[in-house]
């Protein structure tokens, strides 16, 4: 599905319709919708069409706007860095069946240090819980990606290297045409009926 309609040099430009279901993608990735579910539902050929579609929203709405969901989207990872930041602070047992994992950790003792020994003249024996690092390791990579996708909404990671180098008018029409010539690719690709018979 193609994003606009086309202008007298066969440019894509966008439509009131797919303006307002842009506006729509954004409204839901606000909501905290993942692109796919933002493609499924708004019916986008696949998740970084609904990509596409979140950003050119944000780029049409006012400065004001785009700052005030940035700040709502950084509020969102501080809560979500928290969350997991106190996973991986606890400890947590490990659990089998329903049921704790524990170990022989030595034998009750009395204050003089002697064995204490039960009812048929056996050492006692002291238990303790067996952890689990995974919850705190899953959290751990979780924070570390919340992180990064922070530190790229504030723009303090090194900037990246660039090459700068001068594009014609010409050279951009090709490319623009390249990439018209597949979108209608794409599209009809999109709209050929399934194959539901066997030879």
């Amino acid at each position: 599905m193609a994003d606009g309609t086309r202008d007298g040099k066969g440019r894509y430009t966008r439509t009131l319709t797919t303006a307002a279901r842009d506006a729509e993608a954004a409204a839901l990735r606000a909501r905290g919708r993942t692109f796919q579910q933002i493609a499924d539902e708004l019916g986008f050929a696949s998740r970084a069409k609904a990509y596409e579609a979140v950003q050119r929203a944000f780029a049409a709405i006012p400065s004001e706007q785009v700052e005030e969901a940035r700040r709502l989207d950084l509020e969102r990872l501080d809560r979500l860095i928290e969350y997991h930041s106190a996973i991986m602070e606890r400890e947590h047992v490990t659990v089998s069946h329903g049921r704790v994992i524990t170990r022989e950790a030595g034998v009750e003792r009395d204050k003089d240090g002697i064995e204490r020994l039960d009812m048929d003249g056996k050492p006692i024996p002291v238990t303790e819980d067996v952890l689990d690092d995974g919850p705190g390791q899953a959290s751990a990579r979780e924070v570390r990606a919340l992180i990064e996708r922070r530190a790229k909404i504030i723009g303090y990671e090194a900037p990246a290297r660039t090459r700068i180098e001068v594009i014609t008018e010409d050279a951009v029409e090709a490319e623009m045409a390249e990439l018209a010539r597949k979108i209608a690719l794409n599209d009809a690709r999109q709209a050929r009926p399934a194959d539901t018979g066997a030879a």
